[in-house]
């Protein structure tokens, strides 16, 4: 009873800390892929060498474009759309991202670049 207890809470806590999240009105302003050598893996009597794809979002906020990744398993990859909206949290040297479907995906940052502020006009 203890056990399903500490269970219950736990979900609880999680639930609580992940709609605490500061959200921030972002674009994806970028998608590249870079390819990252190969792998050589044996199948049967033969070795058979597997490209290997690194993928990087670039999210852009009001003042800061957030390089996010490498994802390099079909399953990290974001399911976002170029120049399109989403949201952001950082946490730490993880981003949290709103696909398109809605859902939290979790990012490792890869760098940060600040945003050039426009000039005021000069009187």
């Amino acid at each position: 009873m203890r056990k399903a207890a500490l269970l219950f809470f736990l979900v609880c806590t999680s639930a609580v800390l992940a709609n605490n999240r500061q959200w921030k009105e972002a674009k994806v302003v970028k998608i590249s892929s870079e390819s990252g050598g190969a792998v050589a893996a044996p199948i049967g009597t033969m070795m058979v060498g597997v490209p290997i794809t690194k993928t990087f979002y670039w999210i852009e906020t009001e003042d800061i474009v957030y390089v996010l990744g490498p994802a390099i398993t079909k399953r990290q990859l974001l399911d976002v759309t170029l120049y399109g909206k989403t949201k952001i949290a950082i946490e730490g040297k993880n981003a949290h991202v709103l696909d398109d479907e809605g859902k939290d995906r979790n990012m490792p940052i890869a760098e940060k670049i600040a945003r050039a502020k426009p000039e005021e006009p000069k009187p």
